[in-house]
């Protein structure tokens, strides 16, 4: 492939056009590859959850470019791999990783033709179909392993080669720092934190016969498959080539597939986390809004209170005065006159002295029946 060149302004805009992961695609190497050109020459990076941000129309800043820098300011990319050793133009990621397999000596890629310190559930599965001897329910001439094992159905014939095949294929898991665990009761590869359904079946061919019914009956064809998922499967089966050879590009195909649910689960739990911050921050929002409102109302409530204490403060002086000036006050109008002021009193926003009837929620009552009028 040929390098292609980028000033350093350029290559800072460029990243904060978009993610580092399409980036990487588009040319040809590892978004850590970009990553470590970025830090070495002071470009600025997008933080986690800024993509995601920009999608649902959150401001994000964006850093201006720091002049200060050391290294070149004409940048030339180029494919690498992630530990900085050269790959040739061209490759895939699924050769880089069975380069990376098949150079680890330390793998065990190859099938033996002996079972040797097999895996507990290779023991398990082959009490089942050795020793038990259990037959499929559905198929002549082949047996199978039972609900919570292994998911193996060959013909007795095939026994060893499947269960050499399982253990190689769980010990090479394990290598590559996987496992095998059970998810409701069925056995699974446990990769990047993916579980995957996998079995092993021996093809079975369809014979005819015709006696008094015509009927169909299923035997083993020796031919075995290795399959993936329990609905949107993918399946290995024998041609040219047995199995057995075909377990590394089983495993590249199982880590490469992981991988990328792996990165999609994270990037949706991204999503959701930030859809999860934006709700919260608009029912924070709409509490504020509520209760600013309400903070409003009070003041409103208040500000009337005042001026309707004011006007009947007015009006029992009114009264008072003229009785006093007319020479008329009793001791029925001074009782009355002493308990307006009372009330009076307790309606005032600025006094709210007890009384012995009325409480908070008769002043608002009364307040909310005066603004209706």
């Amino acid at each position: 492939m040929e390098k292609l060149e980028f000033t350093r302004e350029e290559l800072y805009n460029l990243v904060w056009s978009e993610p580092l992961s399409r980036l990487a695609k588009k040319y040809n190497m590892s978004d850590n590859g970009i990553r470590k050109i970025c830090k070495k020459i002071n470009i600025p990076l997008p933080a986690i959850g800024h993509w995601q941000k920009v999608q649902y129309g959150y401001k994000v800043i964006q850093p201006k470019l720091p002049e200060k820098f050391t290294g070149n300011n004409i940048i030339k990319l180029d494919y690498r791999k992630e530990d900085g050793s050269h790959v040739e133009p061209g490759q895939s990621p699924k050769s880089i990783l069975k380069q990376e397999i098949l150079k680890n000596q330390k793998i065990p890629f190859i099938v033996p033709e002996r079972l040797s310190n097999p895996d507990p559930l290779i023991i398990q599965a082959q009490n089942t179909l050795v020793i038990e001897k259990r037959k499929s329910f559905n198929f002549k001439g082949v047996v199978e392993t039972k609900s919570g094992e292994l998911n193996i159905r060959v013909a007795p014939s095939n026994v060893g080669r499947t269960l050499r095949f399982m253990d190689t294929f769980i010990k090479l898991l394990r290598s590559r720092n996987h496992d095998i665990t059970r998810k409701n009761g069925v056995v699974c590869a446990l990769i990047y934190g993916e579980e995957i359904e996998f079995c092993i079946r021996e093809k079975i061919k369809i014979t005819y016969t015709q006696e008094k019914y015509p009927t169909r009956e299923y035997h083993p064809n020796g031919i075995l498959s290795f399959i993936i998922g329990r609905y949107n499967t993918k399946e290995w089966k024998e041609g040219k080539q047995l199995l057995e050879e075909k377990i590394t590009d089983i495993l590249i195909y199982l880590e490469l597939k992981c991988k990328k649910r792996q990165e999609e689960r994270i990037e949706d739990e991204l999503k959701r986390q930030i859809q999860l911050e934006a709700e919260q921050k608009r029912k924070e929002l709409l509490a504020r809004r509520q209760a600013e409102l309400y903070a409003v109302e009070d003041l409103l409530n208040q500000a009337i209170r005042l001026q309707q204490a004011k006007f009947m403060r007015d009006y029992v002086d009114f009264v008072s005065q003229n009785a006093e000036n007319n020479i008329t006050q009793n001791t029925e109008l001074s009782d009355w006159i002493s308990w307006a002021k009372h009330k009076i009193d307790w309606y005032d926003p600025l006094i709210q002295v007890d009384d012995d009837l009325l409480d908070d929620d008769d002043r608002k009552t009364l307040v909310e029946r005066l603004r209706k009028k």
